[in-house]
């Protein structure tokens, strides 16, 4: 592994530690104490991956991507903060960032790593990718097998945290990736789906699920590719935002707000997405008390 990173966070001690993380890792790293000292680095080396803090003195992280990507549209990137995601929405849909990291308590390096990886490599599909032991799998070929699936999935979370919060989910993401994956339904025309889908071999819906010493996880993953990030940013965005009356201005759509909900209920929710392809959704649930903190947003479009 040779691939050559770049860190910019104006806290030095978080940037000695990160770096001598991923550089453990096999990485050659970088570091800068804010975007014109990134932009400085950006200018005399080729760097794989940018990795910067939001919050910094002069230049924010937002603009420093924006910045960075014009002047070198291979370089990609992604954000961290120690605040919530959610405050920056707005930013991350208005510059189409689908990934911002947040420091946890304890700091999730694993995370890092993996998100890292995946960044760079675009290898992101597979339950396998995000759990440290065997996973299983399943393939729904009807709306009338749902119900048994997420039984069978439930009855293998290892605890009644995760078997409470995944049946919580499970229906809305399954369902999603039949009626809108599958069969490209219209969330204004609900009232006219049918009640029973039997699907074609290449619209068969992948199920995988697993745990493992830290978490519990499940993967939905459908054969379209339809999603795209700029409309899951909208979602998320829309849902978060309130409006005058103090209620979520997304709060009577049709659709996206069931994806809003299932990424405020699990832990780590994970959207993959290569278009034209496939779609999955990726859930991840801690045990209790692992890494608290806000929920990074992950989002990866290839």
């Amino acid at each position: 592994m040779n691939e050559k990173l770049l860190l910019v966070d104006d806290e030095v001690d978080f940037l000695d530690v990160l770096s001598e993380f991923l550089m453990d890792e096999g990485y050659k790293v970088s570091t800068a104490r804010d975007a014109k000292e990134a932009l400085a680095l950006l200018g005399k080396e080729t760097f794989g991956l940018l990795l910067s803090d939001i919050n910094m003195p002069g230049m924010k992280g937002f603009e420093l991507i924006k910045e960075a990507g014009r002047l070198y549209p291979s370089l990609k990137s992604a954000l961290i903060t120690a605040y919530d995601v959610r405050d920056y929405l707005y930013m991350a849909k208005h510059y189409n960032i689908g990934n911002i990291i947040t420091k946890t308590t304890p700091f999730n390096f694993e995370e890092v790593r993996l998100l890292v990886k995946n960044i760079l490599s675009e290898d992101v599909f597979g339950l396998d990718h995000y759990m440290h032991g065997p996973t299983k799998q399943t393939m729904v070929r009807s709306t009338n097998e749902i119900e048994g699936v997420i039984q069978k999935i439930v009855a293998d979370m290892p605890d009644v945290r995760h078997k409470r919060k995944f049946r919580q989910v499970l229906n809305e993401i399954i369902i999603n990736a039949v009626y809108y994956g599958a069969k490209s339904e219209r969330g204004d025309q609900k009232e006219l789906w049918p009640l029973v889908v039997n699907l074609a071999s290449d619209e068969e819906i992948l199920i995988e699920w697993g745990a493992d010493e830290e978490k519990a996880g499940v993967a939905v993953c459908d054969q379209k590719g339809v999603l795209k990030k700029e409309e899951v940013l909208y979602w998320f965005e829309r849902n978060a935002t309130k409006g005058d009356d103090g209620m979520s201005i997304g709060l009577l759509d049709e659709h996206g707000k069931g994806l809003f909900i299932s990424r405020e209920t699990i832990d780590r929710f994970i959207v993959n997405i290569k278009r034209g392809r496939k779609t999955e959704i990726v859930m991840l649930n801690y045990g209790e008390g692992l890494y608290d903190g806000y929920r990074p947003l992950w989002i990866q479009e290839m």
